[in-house]
């Protein structure tokens, strides 16, 4: 998951990133830390808003790999939409790449559901899933009043806080949509364009998810170039934009799609989309929704905000 807008200073890469048999990836940016050596209070203090990014269906291996000593034996892929059994590098997803290098990266984020991306969509936001699959196609059935269940969320949460919270983009699939109170609910739930008009008008939330259409959203069959340089466009919105030395951007593939990962859980510090819940909910001193975000690791290591804000990375 990269976490970009909050890393001032950069990001400790040992430890944590994304791998696993059902694996997620993961980077993260920020404009205010490195690795450790700030309390939790004072990166609390600093960090006002997170943004986490969801692309889909990338293991650690298949893009980062090569970050690995010795690096993964995967084959090169040799095309940017058919992604079976292969692995990129850095001349095919630079941006990504940069920023693990100039921010961090978690070795060690795995999935919570050892499936495909509904289930683990549901564990971003309940840290629970009904599912353990995808529900049948097409993909208009996965969201209420067909796909509907009456799960707490984190949504709740901050809402009882009096914390803001927005999902930017329903395509191809927003998990808020399969919770009954969400499922028509156009404040909480927008486009993707909303963001750029949020940033520039100054009405960030303080917790925000953007989620990509299907064809940015490098699911294989489509271009990761496109679907990366769509990434890139958020993350330079956001270092653009007046929220950028206090917010954190979290970036993370919801499952790892067909090559799975050569490392199992668990080994380092652990990491999973719990561990996104669990940062929101210290963040903001939220409740946890399950024993899953209760007991997961946070992202705190990630920060040290013992250094001064640095300058936006733009791509």
């Amino acid at each position: 998951m990269l976490a970009t807008g909050l890393l001032r200073r950069s990001l400790r890469r040992n430890g944590l990133a994304f791998k696993a048999v059902a694996v997620a990836t993961a980077l993260a940016v920020a404009a205010c830390c490195t690795p450790g050596t700030a309390s939790s209070t004072q990166g609390h203090a600093s960090i006002q808003h997170v943004v986490i990014v969801v692309k889909e269906n990338h293991s650690f291996d298949n893009y980062f790999g090569s970050l690995n000593a010795p690096p993964s034996s995967l084959a090169h892929c040799e095309s940017a939409t058919v992604q079976d059994k292969c692995q990129y590098d850095s001349g095919d997803i630079p941006a990504y790449y940069r920023y693990a290098r100039e921010f961090g990266y978690a070795d060690n984020y795995f999935t919570d559901v050892r499936g495909p991306s509904w289930p683990n969509d549901m564990m971003m936001i309940a840290a629970q899933s009904p599912l353990t699959a995808d529900p049948p196609q097409p993909l208009s059935t996965w969201a209420c009043p067909v796909t509907c269940y009456d799960l707490p969320t984190i949504g709740e949460r901050l809402t009882q806080r009096g914390v803001g919270g927005r999902n930017y983009g329903d395509d191809p699939y927003n998990p808020f949509r399969s919770i009954q109170r969400y499922a028509n609910d156009r404040v909480h739930n927008v486009d993707v364009p909303q963001l750029f008009s949020d940033l520039n008008s100054g009405n960030l939330p303080a917790v925000a998810w953007v989620r990509p259409a299907g064809i940015d959203s490098e699911h294989p069959g489509f271009n990761i170039h496109r679907g990366e340089q769509w990434t890139v466009s958020i993350v330079n919105a956001i270092m653009n934009s007046r929220f950028w030395s206090s917010t954190a951007i979290l970036v993370t593939w919801d499952d790892a799609g067909t090559v799975a990962d050569h490392v199992r859980p668990p080994s380092h510090e652990i990491l999973s989309h719990a561990s996104l819940l669990r940062f929101v909910e210290d963040l903001f001193r939220l409740q946890p929704l399950t024993f899953r975000d209760r007991g997961a690791n946070s992202l705190d290591g990630f920060f040290d905000l013992s250094m001064a804000p640095r300058a936006p990375l733009i791509l």
